[in-house]
């Protein structure tokens, strides 16, 4: 398997996390809130007192922040300065917040030290090798029943296969600006996606990785109900809203849905 060059940490600077490059900005911007999309990732942590939660890729530290006032005990790591920074600043009310700055294939906790994992929007980041280095990670950290969540977008299949067909149709119908933004916005994420995920994929790094009985999907809602700086103005159209039934059906799912999960047991 062949390793890249590890991404500068830099690039990930304040910039990055405080706008729309990292997911959920719009939401963030108002008073720390979450996204949709975090909103379910807190839901798949469970977080509770007495239990412990990692976000490993902590951005900015809201999926953290909503963790800690449901109770839960709260650590945090990122490869970015700007990241722990954030966190810190967003986690000022938990003075019992662990956040460090670190690399997920070598994580500063010691075994069987959480009840759930989160790797949220990361696993695009890193190449295939230090994939699975810090999927093992996840799993030497994690108790006995504990979770690791996955989520990564895009959708790999989405961006060979369907976008370029796609994109023509948008601008046929009179949606061409939408289509120029997310084109425009594809073109810059390769800066740093660097191992851009399929469902298969995922699947296999997570098992490569010593979650034996992992499960990946695809959610089903491919429009993000709309919720989405990029998905936003595409709601209101009567085709695409058609469109979006027709992408909730599992096998058109695979090319037309762009959230990706994976849910390990320790």
């Amino acid at each position: 398997m062949t390793t890249l060059v590890p991404l500068q940490s830099d690039i990930y600077d304040r910039q990055y996390f405080l706008s729309e490059k990292c997911e959920g900005w719009n939401r963030f911007r108002v008073d720390n809130g979450l996204s949709p999309i975090k909103q379910g990732q807190v839901r798949g942590l469970a977080p509770a007192p007495g239990r412990r939660v990692l976000d490993a890729g902590c951005g900015r530290g809201e999926v953290l922040l909503a963790c800690a006032r449901a109770g839960a005990d709260v650590a945090g790591l990122d490869y970015s300065e700007a990241a722990v920074e954030i966190t810190k600043e967003v986690l000022a009310e938990v003075p019992d917040a662990d956040v460090r700055r670190g690399d997920v294939t070598a994580l500063p906790w010691a075994n069987a030290s959480f009840d759930a994992v989160l790797f949220g929007d990361v696993i695009e980041h890193l190449d295939p090798d230090q994939a699975v280095a810090a999927i093992r990670e996840f799993r030497r950290v994690l108790r006995p029943g504990g979770t690791l969540l996955v989520h990564t977008a895009p959708n790999l299949l989405f961006l060979k296969v369907t976008w370029p067909v796609a994109k023509l149709a948008l601008r046929a119908i009179g949606r061409g600006r939408s289509a120029q933004g997310l084109d425009d916005w594809i073109g810059e994420s390769k800066a740093y996606h660097v191992n851009e995920q399929t469902v298969h994929s995922l699947r296999r790094t997570m098992r490569s990785g010593g979650f034996a009985d992992a499960v990946a999907w695809i959610d089903p809602n491919v429009l993000r109900g709309g919720d989405h700086h990029l998905t936003e103005d595409l709601q209101a159209s009567r085709l695409l809203a058609l469109a979006e039934r027709i992408g909730r059906l599992r096998p058109v799912r695979m090319f037309l849905g762009n959230d990706l999960y994976a849910v390990g047991r320790a």
